[in-house]
């Protein structure tokens, strides 16, 4: 069996590999500022390690040994909770993150003045761990915008250090246990299989979130930001019409009227900034389930689930309505812009989505011959 020396040896080196990991990554990705905060988490935790290291359990810490072991353990717990905000997007409060880092540390400061004993300052300890874990877990059990699988790892690992923090609270509180190496032997075996699950948990956030964004970019148009054929192909394979074979399902393909006159007048720019007004407007008419496509070009194409033919026929007229009725404020000019728009049911099953595309693609060439500005099927 492994002395207690050498698992608090090993864990200062497992922890010296994985900052240096995360120093490589926090250099390539700038922008990342919560990886400098998981590197502070991970550098506490290793100058922890290493006081544990130099001063034998058994024996009551000294009160500077014991401030010091409290305030890097807290900082590891908080500065991880820190930059999981930092990765959401969301603000940090650093007044509260100081003060939830000290507290424990301070606790020891009058000890020998206030006859405190040990125990209680560990008991102390354990509650703000138990907090600063658990404020982990919460934050990201709120992140729903986030679909990432390895958060969930994060969480376990978290959850389980939040759920052994409380475990110990209640045994110093209701029980006689005192630290030993017994006690500690198991608690230093529990955090190296932890630890493990969060730092690999956190690399695999950062990976999957990078993933996610080149997935993005591939299926998105950067001008508009709607969805591009390859995009909408990937999403009908995900969920292809809502698996409802019995509910109906419309395409609509429109094209603004005389695109190439504004290019030509306007220039490529004008261009631009009249797709992304469009753009605007279009997204004002969707539904929480209808998909929006840039086709190509001036052409775009809106895939309506749950909708009927006579239903998307209401849809088109409404948007071919407000194309023509609100002018395009461009470049200090007013434009009176027009869309032909062609609509197609889809008929079942979801296969036939490319036959609905032809059908709409022809609805819409034979608005354009019969004089534009109009919807056809």
């Amino acid at each position: 069996m492994l002395d207690l020396g050498t698992l608090h040896f090993s864990s200062a080196v497992s922890r010296g590999a994985y900052l240096a990991v995360f120093l490589v990554l926090a250099v390539r990705q700038r922008e990342a500022r919560y990886l400098w905060h998981w590197i502070g988490a991970i550098l506490a935790s290793l100058l922890g390690a290493l006081v544990l290291f130099n001063n034998p359990i058994d024996e009551q810490l000294p009160v500077w040994v014991s401030m010091q072991l409290f305030a890097f353990y807290m900082a590891s717990l908080v500065l991880s909770w820190s930059g999981l905000r930092r990765f959401y997007g969301h603000n940090l409060h650093w007044p509260a993150l100081l003060i939830l880092i000290v507290l424990p540390s301070l606790v020891c400061l009058p000890r020998p003045w206030l006859n405190l004993s040990a125990h209680t300052t560990t008991l102390v300890f354990f509650m703000c761990a138990a907090l600063a874990a658990g404020l982990v877990v919460v934050e990201i059990i709120r992140a729903r915008s986030e679909r990432l699988w390895s958060q969930l790892v994060v969480a376990l690992a978290f959850t389980g250090y939040c759920a052994s923090f409380l475990l110990v609270v209640l045994l110093l509180q209701f029980t006689s246990l005192q630290v030993s190496s017994k006690t500690s032997y198991l608690s230093m075996i529990f955090d190296q299989v932890t630890s493990i699950l969060v730092y690999v948990g956190y690399i695999a956030m950062n990976g999957e979130r990078a993933n996610l964004k080149l997935r993005q970019q591939a299926d998105t148009d950067p001008l508009t930001g709607l969805f591009n054929r390859r995009g909408i192909q990937r999403m009908l394979k995900e969920r292809p019409c809502e698996g409802a074979e019995s509910e109906p399902m419309s395409v609509v393909i429109g094209d603004l009227d005389h695109f190439k006159r504004i290019n030509d007048t306007l220039g490529h720019e004008g261009g631009d900034v009249v797709l992304r007004i469009f753009t605007e407007r279009l997204k004002s008419t969707l539904r929480r389930d209808d998909l929006a496509v840039r086709w190509g070009g001036e052409e775009f194409l809106v895939v309506l689930p749950h909708t009927d033919i006579e239903a998307a026929e209401v849809f088109a007229e409404r948007l071919r309505e407000l194309t023509e009725t609100h002018p395009f404020q461009v470049c200090g000019k007013s434009l009176a812009i027009t869309i032909s728009i062609g609509i197609a049911e889809v008929e079942r099953p979801a296969e036939h989505f490319n036959k609905a595309i032809q059908q709409a693609d022809k609805a819409l060439y034979r608005a354009k011959r019969e004089g534009r500005n109009r919807v056809c099927r």
